[in-house]
């Protein structure tokens, strides 16, 4: 049995609007101006540093990691090339500095860093294949980008802006009455909403934004710990996507999206492409400051956010419904961009259907959602590489690649029925339980010792994976390659 953490944590924030006063005005925009300037510098130096001329250099993947490359070269540069001065100084620079380097610069590196697995994977094509993109001989960069512009960090232009300011609580968050509020750097800020009751709650982080209309929002980022439930009922869960069947849980239990909200989320869809076609043709003619223009993007905004909001709600009730009876929920590690890749089995119209089904069934949200019930209830989820789940006949260690449109068969080696969702999530969870029995994890300790056998140099050998790697427990921090 995997080792499980005692507690789970929880996170959730808050909302309340603030009243607008001339010093907190006066300090918020202090503070964006240093962010803009170092947004814009951290960008241009991790490309410099770190882009795709220095991809085998080392990157840091953890807080500690970045924060010391923070420490050591991004801020010492950035104030000497900024503001030319050697320290830290508050008054010429009005920001808090631990807002600046644990929270704010450390978000630009984990997202530079995403933007560093794209780049990876954009620089292993071919010479043809990177002026092909440029050209956009496929479709899929109208804006003639160079292969190496794929998925990076956009620079602030033409008046673009940062519009929050995180701030650490460092215990100094204090609610000092129903409308006032003590924040770091900030002082006694008044709110127009009662806050009487967030006097009792453990605040990690409070955020003041800028809202479109010019109003300021204070966001309370909290932070809830409860002790982990023992697992005695455990469940494993495969994504489906036939006929709006969402899972097949290792019970062979069925759960499917709701048919009302299925068509609601259809007639939002339809009213949606409808009001897209009619701005598409009226572009062809109109100023895109038309006044017509501008209706149909908020009237497609306001419907678009209609229908996320139906069906997220739809995926609440699922997330809650799913953990009803069980303490430990085992899913597939998968998310929206890995299911739309195309296979073989289906041709261009089966694909553009199953990519339909995506805008309608959400991996990710429905996944962040068992993630935000589990770590409430102090439950356990289970996020399981997806390598061969269907392919390994659950219980031995036979492979058996069947095309996707096959649901089900007799095993060649057995015998016996396999039904091809309830085989995947009975293996779903039994490697989630023990990862040392995954697939991936025995093929690559075959492939080692058989290149040990053969006389392969020890740094010629397959790289090692560690069981842990291929599992995500929530609110534990797993450490990867």
């Amino acid at each position: 049995m995997i080792d499980l953490p005692k507690k789970t944590e929880y996170i959730r924030v808050l909302h309340c609007r603030l009243v607008t006063t001339p010093q907190l005005e006066k300090r918020y925009v202090e503070n964006i101006d240093v962010l803009n300037k170092v947004y814009q510098y951290t960008v241009k130096y991790l490309e410099k540093t770190y882009g795709y001329k220095h991809l085998n250099r080392p990157y840091p993947t953890d807080k500690k990691g970045k924060i010391y490359v923070i420490k050591d070269q991004i801020m010492p540069r950035f104030l000497h090339d900024v503001y030319h001065i050697d320290k830290w100084d508050g008054k010429k620079v009005p920001i808090h500095s631990q807002a600046l380097r644990d929270e704010f610069i450390v978000s630009i590196m984990t997202n530079f860093g995403e933007y560093r697995k794209v780049l990876k994977k954009a620089a292993k094509m071919t010479k043809q294949e990177k002026e092909d993109y440029r050209n956009n001989k496929y479709g899929n960069n109208p804006q003639h980008r160079s292969w190496y512009r794929k998925g990076s960090l956009a620079y602030l232009r033409n008046g673009k802006s940062h519009t929050t300011v995180s701030l650490p609580s460092n215990g100094q968050i204090e609610v000092l009455s129903a409308h006032h509020i003590k924040i770091q750097d900030y002082g006694d800020l008044q709110t127009i909403d009662n806050i009487k009751h967030f006097k009792h709650l453990t605040i990690v982080t409070s955020k003041i934004k800028r809202k479109g209309d010019g109003t300021f929002e204070l966001q309370l980022v909290l932070k809830d710990q409860h002790r982990r439930r023992k697992p005695t009922k455990e469940i494993g869960a495969d994504w489906n996507m036939k006929d709006n069947k969402i899972f097949h849980t290792s019970e062979n239990q069925r759960i499917y999206l709701n048919p009302k909200v299925s068509v609601d989320a259809d007639k939002y869809e339809y009213i949606i492409n409808n009001l897209k076609s009619q701005r598409s043709h009226l572009e062809k003619f109109l100023n895109h400051k038309s006044s017509r223009l501008v209706k149909l993007t908020e009237l497609i905004r306001y419907y678009n956010v209609r229908r996320a909001n139906v069906l997220t709600e739809a995926y609440r009730h699922m997330a809650k419904k799913l953990f009803e009876g069980h303490n430990l929920i085992a899913i597939e590690q998968l998310d929206a961009k890995e299911m739309r890749r195309e296979s073989a089995a289906f041709n261009k119209a089966g694909n553009h259907a199953k990519n339909r089904k995506l805008a309608k069934i959400k991996p990710y949200e429905l996944s962040q959602l068992l993630t935000q019930v589990a770590d409430r209830e102090g439950k356990t989820l289970i996020k399981v590489d997806s390598y061969k789940t269907s392919q390994v006949e659950y219980g031995t260690d036979y492979q058996e690649k069947h095309d996707p449109t096959e649901r089900e068969w007799v095993s060649k080696y057995t015998g016996k029925k396999i039904i091809r969702d309830l085989n995947a999530s009975q293996n779903i969870l039994a490697w989630a339980l023990e990862p040392k029995k995954h697939i991936k994890y025995r093929e690559r300790q075959a492939a080692i010792r058989q290149a040990k056998k053969a006389g392969v140099d020890e740094a010629e050998l397959p790289k090692e994976i560690k069981p842990n790697w291929l599992i995500e427990i929530n609110s534990k921090k797993n450490r990867k390659h």
